[in-house]
């Protein structure tokens, strides 16, 4: 065999990620390399014990739908009950199979599992050799060395596969709960509003106290429907980004003024330090605005009145980096691996008072990482927390 041949096909079947491609490379490659005319890759229903035919070359599409193959039973079942490989020069002169009907050149096949974690999940097998040879021992080595990295392949796309159809029941299920609950919630709102505006009388001041306190429960629970939502679009990769060229300057400075107000109302000093001239990246201004609000929005509400948060924008040659640093509590050495984590809160901020959804981090990361991007969090506790997150300037090569 050609080892060139054989690394070429072995390079192509390692491309391919999504199952389909996989399993169409891989018998396409294998048919080519062993020059057959025939061949079919067939998967294990583990809870049925039986095999079918995913993909084949050189058979109808009546044989393919149709075929089924008990585990034990004939060749493929055989393989996959023994864990073996099969080179059977001459079916009809072997007493475990019987002979096989059809329009082949003679008896002669070769059979191989396909396997992940030592357990057989599927097998390859090929006949009809167009020079109209039987099949030999280089053959079926060439067959067994390919094997190992088709296994590799499509276990991994079947992974990725059963990935994404998980998410997107997890996002189905989101979306249907949030829609649920949203509607409800929004007319309970618009109630609480009207008896705040007296469109149906007056209300005295304790009752519009509790009619405050029952508008922001709903407020927080409508926020904490809407990030779920948010965290599970961005985790299915569901979210369209619209990256264009465009300053990150002028993102950073709108970001800055704003909470600048709110930074004000604790006396908290904001300072910003980035390059004075533009600095045009490829990126979703309206996504990065966000990640920007909430590291600096958490500074604001976790640093004591007359703190101080410094913003940084530094160019690093193809990458920037953003840092946003606050001189509060800081966070414990225990919670630095998991303040990314959905719903988790750091204990110390628990116990500041401050709520949250404990999403917005989780939002953040997923929006970084969708930028080809990597955010992480330096701290010590009562020496402040130091947020960082770097981009490509240019995300198609980055």
């Amino acid at each position: 065999m050609d080892t060139r041949l054989l690394n070429d096909t072995i390079r192509d079947i390692h491309a391919q990620i999504e199952l389909d491609d996989c399993l169409n490379t891989s018998m396409e490659k294998v048919t080519d390399l062993l020059g057959v005319e025939r061949g079919s890759l067939m998967l294990l229903d583990k809870e049925n014990q039986e095999l079918s035919i995913r993909v084949a070359r050189g058979l109808s599409e009546e044989v393919v739908k149709n075929a089924k193959t008990r585990v034990g039973e004939g060749v493929s079942g055989w393989v996959v009950k023994n864990k073996e490989p099969l080179l059977i020069k001459d079916i009809g002169k072997d007493k475990r199979f019987s002979k096989r009907g059809g329009k082949y050149h003679n008896d002669s096949l070769l059979s191989v599992p396909l396997m992940a974690r030592n357990e057989v999940f599927g097998v390859i097998n090929v006949n009809n050799k167009s020079t109209r040879e039987v099949f030999k021992k280089k053959d079926l080595e060439a067959l067994n060395e390919i094997a190992p990295h088709i296994s590799n392949v499509i276990d991994k796309a079947m992974k990725y596969d059963e990935a994404k159809r998980l998410s997107q029941m997890k996002l189905d299920f989101v979306s249907t709960i949030s829609h649920e609950l949203r509607s409800p919630l929004t007319s309970v709102k618009e109630a609480i509003n009207l008896l705040l505006d007296k469109t149906a009388g007056n209300v005295n001041p304790d009752q519009e106290k509790f009619l405050n306190i029952s508008k922001n429960n709903v407020d927080r629970v409508l926020h904490l429907i809407n990030e779920l939502l948010d965290i599970s679009k961005l985790e299915a990769g569901r979210v369209d980004m619209k990256r264009d060229l465009q300053d990150i300057c002028g993102v950073v400075r709108q970001v800055f003024e704003t909470l600048k107000i709110d930074a004000g109302r604790k006396n908290i000093k904001l300072n910003l330090r980035m390059p004075d001239a533009k600095l045009n990246m490829w990126f979703d201004a309206d996504q990065i605005t966000r990640v920007l609000v909430n590291l600096v929005g958490n500074a604001v509400k976790f640093t004591q009145d007359n703190g101080m948060i410094n913003i940084m924008l530094e160019d690093l040659g193809k990458f920037v980096q953003f840092s946003v640093i606050d001189n509060g509590s800081g966070i414990a050495g225990e919670d630095l691996g998991k303040v990314f984590d959905k719903f988790y809160t750091v204990v110390k901020r628990k116990q500041s008072g401050v709520k949250g959804t404990g999403l917005g981090l989780p939002i953040a990361k997923e929006i970084v990482e969708l930028h080809k991007g990597r955010i992480w969090v330096d701290s010590q506790p009562g020496r402040g927390a130091r947020f960082s997150f770097t981009l490509p300037k240019d995300i198609r090569t980055g």
